[in-house]
């Protein structure tokens, strides 16, 4: 209890059963729209018993599911909840080794395992890079990541290029920690048309790109001023 309402509760405690039976309720809708449901997070491969049980159920009744992950597990655990999935949500980040441990605190070598498992497998996958300036941005980055595709992954529907934002900021305040992207830039149009361009060697049919861009972002503070 606390009265003056200091605290902010940021999450509740459910099970299995209580998602369940809540995400049932809608299922009107999931069939009239062609949707489903999709677990993401942080990464649903951090909760496996609860994210293999959901999806299993979740099929059982006959939902689309998707599941949206960076690839990092044990590979039978990557296997098993990518059995119980429609379409996968896949993020490719950075391609070269080292700045990927020293970036992510994670090596590259298991993502990339999964990620070519996963390729072989009767599996419609969308690719998702954020595209931070600074750390991911590099035309290098994005060749490497097209040539990955192109060699392991042919059932890449599409590959969507994320621009980095800051909206995050106020959850790192919340635990007193700093942002350490709190000066990084936001990415140019430009840069993003550029990497759009890179991104097509991939030999996907579909490529997106969006976010918040540096010139969108100068122009909301022009019209505050």
């Amino acid at each position: 209890m606390c009265p003056p309402g200091a605290i902010e509760v940021l999450g509740v405690r459910r099970t299995v059963d209580d998602v369940t039976a809540e995400v049932l309720r809608d299922c009107v809708f999931y069939e009239q729209s062609g949707g489903g449901v999709t677990l993401s997070g942080g990464d649903p491969l951090f909760q496996f018993g609860f994210a293999h049980e959901l999806l299993r159920r979740f099929r059982s009744h006959g939902l689309h599911t998707a599941l949206d992950t960076a690839g990092y597990a044990k590979q039978e655990q990557f296997q098993a909840l990518v059995d119980n999935s429609n379409l996968v949500l896949l993020d490719l980040k950075l391609m070269e080794p080292t700045q990927h441990q020293a970036f992510t605190g994670i090596p590259l070598e298991p993502i990339l395992r999964n990620a070519t498992w996963l390729g072989a497998q009767s599996k419609p996958i969308w690719i998702r890079t954020p595209i931070i300036p600074g750390f991911t941005d590099s035309t290098d980055n994005i060749k490497t990541i097209a040539t990955f595709i192109r060699e392991n992954l042919p059932r890449v529907e599409r590959w969507d290029l994320l621009g980095f934002n800051k909206l995050c900021i106020s959850k790192w305040q919340r635990l007193d920690m700093p942002f350490a992207c709190a000066d990084t830039p936001l990415v140019s149009i430009d840069q993003m048309a550029h990497l759009m361009e890179t991104a097509r060697e991939s030999l996907v049919s579909r490529i997106t790109w969006s976010g918040v861009t540096r010139e969108a972002m100068a122009s909301v503070q022009h019209q505050l001023e």
